[in-house]
């Protein structure tokens, strides 16, 4: 589904990836995990368009999204839930998953929004509970599951999470990553970016590890928890 082959990006001249290649088949969960300031992140908003790249490929279905602005990206299938939720938080819940159906009112599509809405509040009970609170009163998990529901409106294929589970309780980690497998059980190819390598082992297939903007190691996720060099850096020995 996805394919990135020798991505090279920069901040300014600073290089943030350097000849990064990885490939997601579609009905994957993979993760890719890091320390801050790997380029995670980077590597999301390249896929996305959020950033431009200077060399190498983003095959997406076999076609190459390098330069679609994100707008066309997002109508592609491809949608991100980015770090640190950046919801509307002046704004009502209700208000902010009807953002993320921008596309569908371009096209006048009321009886699949109200779908999506149906299905999301379904997904995230408390969400429909309090569909008219200004969603900056939320709390972090309830943002999280806001950000991650605003995103589902677009009816991604390829949903991209960056840092879900960051500032949260174990408890609601655990509650955002069960949503994660309900999601790819229902259909939803997810890349998943973590500094929580041992959550986001768990929960994937397949992984990737990233260092200065480089792939170090790869490999099915069960094998990475088992590696030596990633229980040492990542995982506390």
């Amino acid at each position: 589904m996805l394919r990135i082959e020798n991505l090279n990006a920069f901040y300014a001249t600073i290089p943030a990836l350097k000849g990064v290649s990885i490939e997601v088949s579609k009905g994957e969960i993979v993760s890719i995990i890091g320390a801050n300031g790997a380029g995670k992140s980077t590597l999301l908003k390249a896929i996305t368009g959020l950033i431009k790249t200077q060399q190498g490929s983003i095959l997406y279905k076999e076609r190459d999204i390098v330069g679609l602005p994100a707008n066309k990206i997002v109508g592609l299938g491809i949608c991100q839930v980015p770090e640190g939720r950046q919801i509307f938080a002046h704004l009502k819940v209700q208000d902010n998953i009807h953002l993320g159906a921008y596309l569908y009112y371009r096209r006048r599509n009321r009886a699949e929004i109200d779908r999506r809405i149906e299905e999301v509040y379904r997904l995230f009970p408390i969400l429909g509970r309090r569909a008219k609170q200004v969603a900056g009163t939320l709390s972090g998990g309830e943002q999280q599951m806001l950000a991650i529901a605003r995103a589902l409106m677009g009816r991604p294929e390829l949903l991209l999470l960056d840092e879900p589970s960051m500032g949260l309780a174990p408890l609601i980690v655990r509650e955002i990553l069960s949503v994660i497998k309900k999601l790819n059980e229902s259909g939803t190819t997810i890349l998943l970016v973590e500094q929580n390598a041992k959550a986001a082992l768990n929960i994937a297939k397949r992984a990737f590890v990233l260092e200065t903007g480089e792939i170090v190691l790869e490999g099915l996720a069960a094998d990475l928890l088992d590696n030596p060099k990633v229980k040492e850096a990542y995982l506390g020995g």
